[in-house]
């Protein structure tokens, strides 16, 4: 379970931008099955977050710090000494251009709290940290600058790594001790890749592992149900086995590409003129299909799995292609107790403010991102406003449309703008 992540010089992120899923010590405040305890550390955590934000306002670039994240512990291993690491700083400034990026985030693995984070330009990694709790005291494992890996504590288990110069300047100490299968870190290592972000392209990924789901028949069942739950008509599902193609600029092969060797077919039932059922016909899901279908399939197993596992899931514009009343439900199932047992966590980003009316929020469950004049992305809680400024009972659609919050597209002199350019 995820406590809190922190970037900083990062693509639109200049300063230290931090989403917590901390709530607030507030015990009048609404929707307290939103909330899960954690008695060992004494922490009531969220179960969802929202960001909000104007276009190109850093929403997007904040999805992309989680999986950046995540990508780089899971594949740093495999660095080869020549290779570049693909961050970004914030290129909009002499001050960070040439800076480290900072990564970090608390989270709970097995019962047991880390903090875990690194700072990395394109060349090298300049600084890693790993702290653990145990019991209520913070550890620290070990504090890595550059090459310099410090005195490390025993209880990590890497110090043969490090005599023998296993860790290149390009690669994480973290994720080389998991590939010698050192313990803690391959508990570390089993929370990232457990740790789902999906952006851009990375939804068609998922197409292709929500398809390989439904080889279980059990599983099949949970998706198919998934898909009933929306009212979208389908009786079952099949996969074929795709033939070996050539032509590399055709939509199969884009499809093979990204779903591997298999095409889903959808089937629905099918009427004669007096509306008898008389069998069904079958649809290919991404040609036939609509775009919100297909991705609602896409999100079915990793939604599916986040809530059978207690897992923390990062979707960036949830709301793309699907009706808002879907993206409620699926909020919903989150910070149900009911179908969220395990308490697994979902975090994305919207603009689709009628979540904002729909009573599905606590205000330290609502972010915002606004950008500056100078490109600076910062990150924001609708928590942090003063209660005078913000109230519990508060119409949070009205007042975020209205401005109140920030975080809008300024479109004052948009109307004005638009006159001039045309007339002339």
């Amino acid at each position: 379970m995820l406590i809190q992540f922190s970037v900083k010089n990062y693509k639109t992120f200049a300063e230290e931008a931090k989403l917590s899923m901390v709530a607030n010590h507030d015990k009048t405040t609404r929707f307290a099955e939103n909330v899960f305890q954690v008695p060992k550390y004494n922490l009531n955590l969220l179960k969802s977050a929202v960001v909000y934000g104007a276009n190109a306002s850093g929403k997007t670039k904040l999805v992309e710090a989680f999986a950046f994240m995540r990508g780089f512990v899971r594949e740093s291993a495999k660095q080869q000494s020549d290779d570049t690491i693909p961050v970004q700083p914030f290129r909009l400034s002499t001050e960070t251009e040439n800076e480290p990026s900072m990564f970090e985030i608390v989270f709970i693995q097995e019962g047991v709290l880390y903090r875990y984070g690194f700072e990395v330009t394109e060349e090298k990694v300049m600084s890693e940290w790993l702290y653990y709790k145990p019991k209520t005291k913070e550890i620290e494992l070990f504090y890595r600058f550059e090459q310099n890996f410090g005195e490390v504590h025993k209880d990590f288990k890497v110090q043969d790594l490090i005599k023998r110069k296993r860790v290149l300047e390009n690669t994480l100490l973290l994720s080389v001790a998991d590939s010698a299968n050192e313990s803690i870190a391959k508990k570390i290592f089993s929370w990232f890749t457990q740790f789902n972000v999906i952006y851009g392209l990375r939804e068609i990924e998922y197409m292709h592992y929500t398809i390989s789901r439904l080889e279980n028949e059990i599983y099949k069942t949970h998706i198919l149900t998934f898909l009933e739950s929306a009212n979208l008509e389908i009786e079952d599902l099949y996969t074929v086995k795709l033939p070996e193609l050539n032509v590399q600029n055709s939509i199969m092969y884009f499809i093979k590409k990204f779903v591997e060797d298999k095409k889903v077919y959808t089937k629905r039932a099918k009427y004669d003129e007096n509306k008898r059922r008389v069998g069904q016909e079958e649809f290919a899901m991404l040609e036939d299909e609509s775009t919100g279908t297909a991705k609602y399939f896409a999100l079915s197993a990793p939604i599916l799995d986040s809530l059978e596992n207690g897992n923390t899931l990062v979707i960036d514009e949830l709301d793309a292609k699907l009706h808002p009343n879907l993206v409620e439900k699926i909020v919903q199932l989150f910070n149900s107790p009911t179908t969220n047992p395990k308490n697994a966590q979902l975090i994305f980003n919207t603009h689709n403010t009628n979540l904002l009316g729909a009573n599905l929020f606590r205000r330290d469950q609502i972010w915002f991102v606004k950008k500056d004049r100078y490109g600076t992305s910062t990150l924001y809680s609708l928590a942090s406003f003063k209660t005078d400024e913000v109230r519990k009972d508060d119409n949070y659609e009205n007042k975020y449309i209205e401005g109140r919050y920030g975080a809008v597209p300024y479109l004052q002199e948009f109307e004005k703008y638009i006159t001039n350019k045309t007339n002339n």
